[in-house]
């Protein structure tokens, strides 16, 4: 059975006793439509879903859409959305068990996530150091490859960091102007052939630093200005 997010596909499970099951704690904030397809075998015809299914994982309060000025935090249990025409001026903290997305958005100031559930930063402006650290949940920023989840790189002007996080992590398609450090990340990602860490399709103004990414790190295409060490040479 093949369990798809739009054109993503999630995984493909075994039928057992007629029923399959698929859970996932990679699903970012937002709505999914979600189908199941089985394509069939010698005995039973194929067959799937009518239609898909909206799953919908929330924040817990109304997207930031206008400007906000001051620190934000995001505390244990929260989600935060900062989507297209919203803008913050001032730090941005997401603690423990918080989660953040920011879609088509500008920040002005730091912005760090230490422990996250989920962090996803697509096709915005951020001016200001970037730090994910020991996330427990998915972490995008940026897709650079076909049949993945769309999500647009980014500029960030400031040092981009992007440590230890344990649930999959891709980092692609993003403009840096600062340096850039992905170390001691594992895990996969969506879809299934993201069976490790990515930093892909960067560019990079400043030194590329990449170790201890496991089992290894997917890594192609990023152009540097500067010097590049590590899994990222």
């Amino acid at each position: 059975m093949r369990f798809s997010d739009g054109t993503t596909l999630l995984a493909t499970v075994p039928l057992t006793a007629g029923v399959a099951r698929f859970t996932t704690s990679a699903l970012q904030p937002g709505s999914h439509p979600v189908t199941a397809q089985y394509e069939g075998d010698p005995v039973f015809a194929g067959s799937g879903t009518a239609g898909p299914a909206a799953v919908t994982v929330g924040f817990s309060s109304p997207c930031l859409t206008t400007p906000h000025h001051g620190p934000l935090t995001v505390a244990e249990g929260q989600a935060l959305c900062i989507g297209p025409g919203g803008s913050q001026s001032g730090p941005v903290q997401v603690r423990p068990g918080g989660a953040l997305a920011v879609t088509g958005a500008r920040i002005t100031g730091p912005v760090s996530a230490d422990g996250a559930r989920a962090v996803t930063v697509c096709g915005s402006v951020l001016t200001g150091p970037v730090s994910v650290r020991g996330s427990s949940g998915y972490v995008l920023i940026g897709s650079a490859g076909a049949g993945e989840r769309p999500c647009a790189g980014s500029t960030t002007t400031g040092p981009l960091v992007v440590e230890a996080n344990t649930a999959g992590v891709e980092a692609s398609a993003n403009k840096v102007t600062g340096p850039v450090t992905v170390t001691g990340n594992s895990g996969a990602g969506l879809p299934p052939g993201k069976d490790a860490p990515a930093a892909e399709s960067n560019r990079v103004t400043g030194p590329l630093r990449c170790e201890g990414n496991t089992p290894t790190l997917h890594q192609s295409g990023n152009t540097v200005t500067g010097p590049r060490t590590g899994q990222c040479r």
